[in-house]
């Protein structure tokens, strides 16, 4: 079903930048979560106040009594957000458009393995690097948040929340992937991979200035996160997670059927 010593190579060849990635994360989550203090919220709410719209524009506005709400708005509101999204065009053009750009798509070709094994083995890779990375930063959030503030953390909520922002993950990855399964050069990919996911998130900024900018929410997949949902304990966290999970899906498949199909520029 996969290449082992395809899915090897990938996998030691993105230590590095899951590393790095991983750093990048726990710096910010053990930071985020350090500065918690219920006793500043209505601080908080007044600089909300006075900025509103730089603060929601980049996701930091909300309620931040507890410490899965300081969470959901300080990190989750777009932190955790952009900077995996980073991860992944950085870590699709590797294991994939860099492949078909440079024309050494050939020599895995060249091997016993089918294309249907080569994009398998592919999408395995990336979807376990981007599951790593959450469970590890789901783990070092758990970590600080007990070392810190012992038994104020909703672990049930914070998991669920992760588990959320994996699935946007492998659905915003699934624009990337499919774009470079049908393109030949890597401006295409970094003009459609790499700029829809960028420009939903700039929807998103604009649309979280509201008034009139609400309406651009519906044209970002972003909105599917249901962090509010999660926090506040509503319903409805379960029908956008499978819609997340859907929209990757599709997007992998297509992306696997284009590249198995199509004429690569070998």
């Amino acid at each position: 079903m996969i290449s082992l010593p395809l899915f090897k190579r990938n996998m030691i060849s993105s230590i590095k930048l899951l590393l790095v990635f991983i750093a990048i994360l726990a710096m910010y989550t053990s930071v985020i979560i350090y500065m918690f203090d219920p006793t500043l919220a209505d601080t908080l709410n007044q600089y909300q106040e006075m900025m509103p719209g730089i603060m929601s524009a980049v996701g930091m506005s909300g309620s931040s009594g507890t410490l899965i709400e300081f969470l959901n708005t300080y990190l989750y509101g777009f932190l955790m957000l952009m900077i995996p999204t980073i991860f992944e065009i950085i870590l699709i053009n590797k294991l994939v458009m860099k492949y078909i750009d440079s024309g050494s798509m050939a020599c895995l070709l060249s091997t016993p393995n089918s294309r249907k094994k080569i994009i398998i083995t592919q999408i395995l890779s990336i979807l376990i690097s981007i599951i790593i990375l959450i469970v590890v930063i789901t783990g070092i959030g758990l970590i600080c948040s007990q070392s810190m503030f012992p038994n104020d953390l909703d672990v049930e909520k914070y998991i669920q929340l992760n588990i959320s922002t994996m699935l946007l993950a492998f659905a915003m990855s699934g624009i990337a992937f499919v774009t470079a399964c049908f393109s030949n050069e890597s401006k295409w990919y970094l003009t459609f991979g790499a700029g829809l996911p960028v420009l939903f998130y700039l929807i998103k900024m604009l649309a979280n200035m509201g008034g009139d900018l609400e309406k651009l929410k519906y044209f970002t997949i972003i909105t599917l996160l249901p962090g509010d949902k999660i926090v506040e304990g509503a319903s409805g966290v379960l029908s956008c997670n499978l819609i997340l999970l859907g929209i990757a899906v599709i997007l992998y498949v297509c992306g696997a059927i284009g590249f198995i199909k199509r004429d690569l520029p070998l």
